[in-house]
């Protein structure tokens, strides 16, 4: 075979057309290298002491693969920290970190579909205002981090708890907050610094009014669980002597909770925290408690294993919390595994020395048995509380009735983006022969995030939470409810929270409460820590705005026909409650949670013009309403005709004969009848739709042939012909 140069077995018109590809496919190369242009026009205004506001014009994308994503680039006096969003929206509501007093700087920059990077739009600064104060807010001290802990160490009228601050090295360094609430005396000093104790603390207690203890671990490694044990020294006191410590666990332990008892012992619970089987299967929990009673004996119950019956898989992370029951004494213990969908409960006795565990309850709560008082099923806090007012313990988390508030298009493809997620709250009151009740929270909050719940010796509820601000795609405020009389009194704003909130997790360690009085205490946008007394908040201002709705499809002017999803959006200021549809000004259906969408079924409506709408409302009451879409229904008739034999015709006897139809309408044909002389002939269930019908011997006979078809609403129609056998 003789093999030619291309050129000589291309004419000039061929080389010409090659040649032109070549250049098209290279153009388009080039152009795929274009980056966006620059964002421009970016604003900033510091909504509050700590959120920044943030918006400017689109950038344009040249490489003709579309824009991805932008990003947003904060300098704070020297830090920079970025966000990436996706390129849908030109907006960004910043309360990442956003410190009260300071002026930052802002600039963003675009990102297409390939890669490329534009050049940063301008550079804006802005300065953020001091934090107003309340006068339900005490300043403790500056800080760098915290409050540490869940709940605050109290004995009597005296509490106290920890958070860190840096040290002129960087080093963090625990403080400790003490508070008189019967004489006044506070005071705040150095518990002890880095690097010469590598601990964080996790949860404390107080037996008597100088008696702190202290459950930490060294966080950069899964080992050196300890127990501290200080004596608080003057009046107030101003400094503290380690006493003695008591390691606990082994290589792998997670400290999760410690409480005192009525008795004056303490008992404190820790997990293991590693992924148990790489596998991937259903597995049980390892978890460790140590009592030591009031005289100093220290026992230890490890490892005790809790089963998993109720889904799930390999996470053994777990949220923990303990209460002793005012009634007969026992300590119950609730555990929450991430991603599982139930909460499990411990219980025990305390004997001289010691505490036997009387029962495990896997299961003891889950959405199967407790239906929208199950759990939420990512890693919901958990706090509980003896009640001695309902004889009972209080449990409360964040449950099953939970919302996607926004989840960014970048997020699982890019770092830094935002995925917001809520959910109510339950609060469980457990009697001692383990029986339970519940007492919903009407507001949604952070699906993760710890809250704090307060119950005083006259039975009112105090819960103080963080909402997730639906139309900000922000949730730094913290808010405090009450409940009495049987309901819940309206939200009112106790402070702005600082910490990282444009995320994809919940955050801990961000709020730390005592039990049996409404008092919170939080890191605030100044860096300082705050505590606040809630019953001394101003009362709250009644929420008049209604939710934003709109109807995102079909679009006004709309054809439909069959089975239609009509999809809308809302946001509120607070939560949206529920969206309902209405059709031609009647309410057809309702959605609790986003997104909100529902299915309509056209045929069951004329053929013609119709209306929708949509209506939100949130917890107050509030009510807002979509602008009307009009849509116009256009639904084919159910038709079948026979297209064989024809009416009036004849057919062979004692032959076969194949009875064919036709069949259309705006739904689906779900089958085909086919009769002769009103006896079945058989079915037919896809298209062509025919039958063989074996015509009987006997010449000059009349047959009524009929074809019946059925739609996926139901209905039916047929046609009838007559032949005649020759």
């Amino acid at each position: 075979m003789e093999v030619r140069p291309f050129a000589a077995t291309c004419s000039r018109e061929c080389l010409l057309g090659s040649l032109v590809v070549i250049l098209s496919l290279a153009s388009i190369s080039v152009a795929q290298t274009v980056p966006p242009t620059a964002p421009f026009g970016l604003t900033a205004t510091a909504a509050a002491c700590g959120q920044v506001n943030l918006s400017w014009d689109a950038a344009i994308d040249n490489s003709g693969t579309g824009l991805k994503a932008y990003s947003i680039w904060r300098n704070d006096n020297g830090m920079n920290t970025v966000t990436n969003i996706g390129a849908a929206r030109t907006w960004f509501d910043d309360t990442m970190q956003v410190k009260s007093s300071a002026t930052m700087s802002y600039y963003v920059l675009a990102m297409d579909n390939a890669g490329n990077q534009s050049l940063p739009s301008n550079t804006v600064y802005v300065s953020t205002p001091a934090c107003p104060p309340t006068a339900a807010e005490q300043i403790v001290d500056s800080s760098y981090y915290g409050p540490l802990g869940t709940r605050m160490a109290t004995y009597e009228t005296t509490s106290a708890w920890l958070y860190q601050k840096l040290n002129n090295l960087s080093q963090l360094e625990s403080w400790i907050y003490v508070n008189n609430s019967s004489t006044g005396q506070t005071s705040h000093f150095l518990l002890h610094s880095y690097p010469g104790h590598s601990q964080v603390e996790l949860d404390y207690a107080l037996t008597s009014a100088t008696d702190f203890w202290a459950l930490s671990e060294d966080l950069t490694k899964y080992d050196n669980l300890l127990v501290s044990h200080y004596q608080l020294n003057g009046t107030p006191p101003s400094s503290a002597t380690l006493l003695s410590t008591e390691a606990l666990g082994d290589s792998i332990s997670q400290g999760r909770s410690m409480i005192r008892l009525q008795s004056g012992g303490l008992l404190v619970g820790w997990s293991e925290g590693i992924f148990n089987d790489a596998s991937g299967s259903q597995t049980d929990l390892t978890v460790g408690f140590a009592y030591r009673s009031p005289t100093g004996v220290w026992a230890i119950h490890f490892p005790i294993t809790v089963p998993n019956n109720n889904g799930g898989g390999n996470i053994v992370q777990c949220r923990m919390t303990m209460a002793q029951h005012p009634v007969d004494g026992s300590v119950w213990v609730f555990l929450k595994r991430d991603s599982f969908s139930q909460i499990s409960a411990l219980r025990f006795s305390e004997v001289t020395n010691d505490v036997l565990l009387d029962s495990i309850t896997p299961g003891y709560i889950t959405d199967t048995t407790d239906g929208n008082n199950g759990p939420e099923g990512e890693f919901p806090y958990l706090t509980a509380s003896p009640d001695p007012t309902r004889n009972a313990i209080l449990l409360a988390y964040q449950s099953y009735p939970y919302q996607f508030v926004f989840v960014d298009p970048l997020y699982g493809s890019m770092s830094d983006n935002i995925f917001l997620k809520q959910s109510l709250v339950s609060v469980a009151v457990i009697q001692p022969d383990a029986s339970k009740s519940f007492i919903p929270f009407p507001n949604y909050i952070e699906r993760i995030t710890p809250f704090g719940m307060s119950v005083q010796s006259d039975g009112t509820i105090w819960l103080a939470y963080q909402p997730i601000n639906a139309k900000t795609y922000t949730w730094n405020g913290v808010y405090a409810s009450k409940y009495e009389s049987g309901a819940w009194s309206a939200p009112v704003l106790a402070g702005f929270d600082y910490n990282n909130y444009n995320n994809a997790s919940g955050l801990d360690r961000s709020l730390v409460y005592r039990a049996e009085e409404p008092e919170v205490a939080f890191q605030t946008p100044d860096q300082k820590i705050h505590t606040t007394d809630l019953s001394n908040l101003a009362p709250a201002s009644a929420d008049t705005t209604p939710p934003t709705v709109t109807i995102t499809s079909p679009a006004t002017g709309a054809t439909v026909s069959g089975s239609v999803t009509i999809a809308a959006s809302a946001s509120d200021d607070v939560s949206v409650s529920r969206v309902e549809l209405w059709l031609d000004g009647a309410l057809v259906a309702t959605d609790t949670s986003a997104p909100y969408s529902f299915t309509w079924n056209t045929a069951t409506a004329a053929n013609g013009s119709h209306t929708l709408q949509t209506k939100a409302y949130d917890p107050a009451g509030n009510i807002g309403t979509s602008a009307i879409v009009t849509v116009t229904v256009s639904n084919q008739t159910l038709t079948v005709a026979i297209t064989n034999p024809t009416n009036g015709g004849t057919v062979l006897r004692n032959q076969k004969v194949t009875i064919s139809a036709t069949a259309t309408d705006s739904t689906t044909i779900t089958q085909v009848q086919f009769y002769v002389n009103s006896s079945l002939l058989g079915t037919a269930t896809t298209a062509p739709y025919s039958y063989p019908w074996k015509v009987p011997a006997k010449s000059g006979m009349s047959y009524k042939v009929q074809a019946k078809a059925y739609d996926a609403t139901g209905k039916s129609a047929a046609q009838t012909i007559t032949v005649t056998s020759q």
